[in-house]
C-alpha cells in the first residue's frame, strides 16, 4: 500500500461552516481542528511504513488521529468508525468534509498492526512532543516527575491444573488449524476429545486436583514428544507450542515421570497464562494483580502545562530503580531532560544521584533508610575514618581490615571493612550485630556520601516541603486510569500495550495543553 492521500491541512468548507456556527470556541475538538498545522506532523512522517507505489492506503494521519480519540473518549473500533463519520465536531477536528462516508472498523487493527510490525508504537507521541517543544509548552531543562502503576492484563490468573490443561489446548488448537492432516494421523481422537474444551477445578477435590494435574503433564508432555517426532518444522516453532514447553518445564521441573512441584512456581520468568504469555503476577502492600506495570513521567513546571513525556510498560515483577536510567536515556534522546527530576523512594539510591548530577539532573527524593544490621548497629552507628582507614562499632572496637573491591564500573570500586572475628564473638552483642565467626563486616559504597548528604537533607523542612510536587503524579495516574480506562489493557501482549500507552499519553496530552490554551489565551478561529 503507498500514500496516496493525505488529510487536508485546513478544514473544508462545508465543515468549517458548519462546525463553527454550532461547536463553541471552547470544544476540545473545535480547538483541535483550528490549531491542526501547530500540532501535527505532516503525512510523510508515516512514510517508512509504506510503500512507494501500489494501492493508495487511508491516511495514517486520520488513523492516528482516530486512534488517539478512541483513548479521549474509551471508544472501541467499531463506534470510533461510525463517529468519524457522523460526528461534526471530529470531522472539524479531522479537517474531513461533511460527505466522507468514512472507513471499514477493521483498518483501525490494520493500522495498529502496521505500527507494531515496524516498532513505531511512539511515533505520534514522538511528533507531538516535536510540535509542543517548536511552540514552546515543552522545555528542556525544567521540572518533571516520575512514577509506575500496574496494569491489569486482559486475562485472569488460572489455578494450577487449568494452566497446564489450557495450555495443552491452545497448543493443540493452534496445531489443528495449521496441520490438520499430522493431527488427525498422529493424535488419537480421545486425546483430542480431551482437550477439546477448558477444563475448570471447580467442584473437585484435592484428591482430584492433585490426580488430574498429574495426568494433564503427561498428557502435555507426551503431545510435545508427539510434536518433536513428527510434526513438521513449522509446528514445533508455533509460539503456542513453546508456551506449552515452557509452562511444563516450570510446573513439572522433574520431567513427565515426576509430581508437579511442591509449591506454585513463582517469579519473572514464569507464565500464568498460555493466552497472554507475557503477564506476570506480583503483589505490592498486600495487593495482588496479574498483569504489567507502567512508568509515568510527566513535566510540572508553574508556567506551563503539565505534559507526559515518558510512559513505558514494563513486566509486573520489574523494580522501579533500575528502570530510572532507561527513562532518563529516553528523556535525553528526545531532547527533555530535566533540572529536577523528583521520584519516589523505589528509584533512589547512590549509584542514581550520582548518574542523575552527572546529566544536570537533581534527582529528588528521600532516600531508603540504612538496613545493614540491626538497629542500634547499621552502618550509620558505626564511627569510618576514611582518611585512616579504620572503623569503630557501637561498642568501641577497631576494625582490622580495610580492602577495596571491584565493582562493574571500573573507574569505582567498594571499600569492605571487617573487624576480628574473635572479639566479635567476645562481645556482649555478639548475635544481634553479627552472628559470623568470621566478625563483623560493612561494605561502604563509593557514592555512599552522596546518599548520606540526601539523607541529611530529607530531614529539613524545606525539602519536605519541596516534596508536595511529587504527589501531584498521583493525580495523573488517577486521571490515566479513571479517565482512560487504562488500569486496564485494551490489547494483549507488552507491545500492544506499549502501544496503548503512548496514544493514550497522546491523548491526555492533547486535552491538558487546549485547556492550559484555553485559560491562558483567546483562540482565533481558522479560516476555510
Amino acid at each position: 500500500m503507498s500514500l496516496q492521500w493525505h488529510l487536508s491541512r485546513d478544514v473544508p468548507k462545508d465543515t468549517a461552516k458548519i462546525g463553527q456556527t454550532i461547536l463553541g470556541e471552547s470544544n476540545p475538538y473545535r480547538q483541535i481542528g483550528d490549531r491542526f498545522n501547530e500540532l501535527f506532523p505532516e503525512e510523510d512522517v508515516f512514510g517508512e511504513m509504506y510503500e512507494v507505489t501500489g494501492r493508495g492506503a487511508i491516511s495514517p494521519l486520520l488513523l492516528a488521529l482516530v486512534t488517539a480519540f478512541q483513548m479521549l473518549e474509551k471508544a472501541p473500533d467499531r463506534l470510533a468508525a461510525e463517529w468519524v463519520v457522523s460526528r461534526i465536531d471530529w470531522k472539524y477536528a479531522l479537517h474531513l468534509p461533511l460527505t466522507y462516508t468514512g472507513f471499514h472498523f477493521t483498518d483501525l487493527y490494520a493500522f495498529r498492526q502496521r505500527l507494531l510490525e515496524h516498532q513505531q508504537e511512539r511515533l505520534m507521541f514522538e511528533q507531538l512532543l516535536l510540535k509542543l517543544k517548536a511552540l514552546g509548552v515543552i522545555k528542556g531543562r525544567g521540572k518533571m516527575r516520575t512514577d509506575s502503576t500496574h496494569v491489569l492484563g486482559v486475562v485472569e490468573r488460572l489455578h494450577q491444573l487449568e494452566l497446564v490443561t489450557e495450555s495443552v489446548r491452545v497448543a493443540l488448537r493452534a496445531v489443528e488449524r495449521l496441520a490438520t492432516e499430522w493431527v488427525a494421523q498422529a493424535l488419537p481422537a480421545s486425546f483430542q476429545e480431551a482437550y477439546s474444551r477448558r477444563q475448570s477445578e471447580y467442584g473437585l477435590s484435592e484428591t482430584e486436583i492433585a490426580r488430574k494435574l498429574v495426568q494433564a503433564g503427561r498428557d502435555g508432555f507426551w503431545f510435545l514428544q508427539q510434536v518433536e517426532g513428527s510434526a513438521p518444522a513449522f509446528v514445533r516453532q508455533l509460539s503456542e507450542v513453546e508456551t506449552l514447553r515452557t509452562v511444563l518445564k516450570q510446573q513439572f521441573p522433574g520431567g513427565p515421570d515426576e509430581p508437579p512441584a511442591s509449591r506454585r512456581p513463582t517469579g519473572k520468568e514464569v507464565i500464568e497464562s498460555p493466552h497472554e504469555p507475557e503477564v506476570r503476577y506480583s503483589t505490592k502492600r498486600g495487593q495482588g494483580w496479574l498483569g504489567y506495570k507502567v512508568q509515568v513521567t510527566e513535566t510540572c513546571n508553574a508556567d506551563q502545562p503539565h505534559l507526559i513525556v515518558d510512559l513505558e510498560p514494563t513486566t509486573a515483577l520489574e523494580n522501579d530503580s533500575p528502570q530510572l536510567p532507561e527513562i532518563q536515556a529516553r528523556l535525553k534522546a528526545q531532547g527533555t531532560l530535566p533540572d529536577e527530576q523528583y521520584v519516589d523512594q523505589g528509584y533512589m539510591s547512590a549509584q542514581h544521584l550520582v548518574n542523575s548530577a552527572k546529566q544536570g539532573i537533581n534527582l529528588l527524593g528521600v532516600p531508603p533508610e540504612d538496613t545493614q544490621g540491626p538497629a542500634g548497629f547499621r552502618q550509620t552507628d558505626f564511627t569510618i575514618d576514611e582518611s585512616t582507614q579504620q572503623a569503630v562499632c557501637p561498642q568501641g572496637e577497631t576494625s582490622t581490615i580495610w580492602s577495596e573491591k571491584a565493582t562493574s564500573d571500573p573507574a569505582v570500586s567498594q571499600t569492605l571493612i571487617r573487624f576480628p572475628g574473635q572479639t566479635c564473638q567476645q562481645c556482649t552483642a555478639f548475635g544481634q550485630c553479627t552472628s559470623s565467626s568470621q566478625g563483623r563486616s560493612l561494605t561502604l559504597h563509593p557514592h555512599r556520601q552522596a546518599l548520606l548528604a540526601r539523607r541529611a537533607e530529607a530531614q529539613t523542612h524545606a525539602f519536605r516541603q519541596k516534596m508536595h510536587l511529587r504527589s501531584g503524579i498521583e493525580a495523573t495516574i488517577s486521571e490515566l486510569s479513571r479517565g482512560h480506562d487504562f488500569r486496564r489493557a485494551r490489547y494483549r501482549g507488552l507491545a500492544k500495550l506499549r502501544l496503548q500507552a503512548y496514544f493514550t499519553a497522546t491523548a491526555v496530552n492533547l486535552k491538558r495543553l487546549l485547556r492550559w490554551w484555553k485559560q491562558s489565551q483567546p483562540l482565533q478561529a481558522a479560516t476555510a
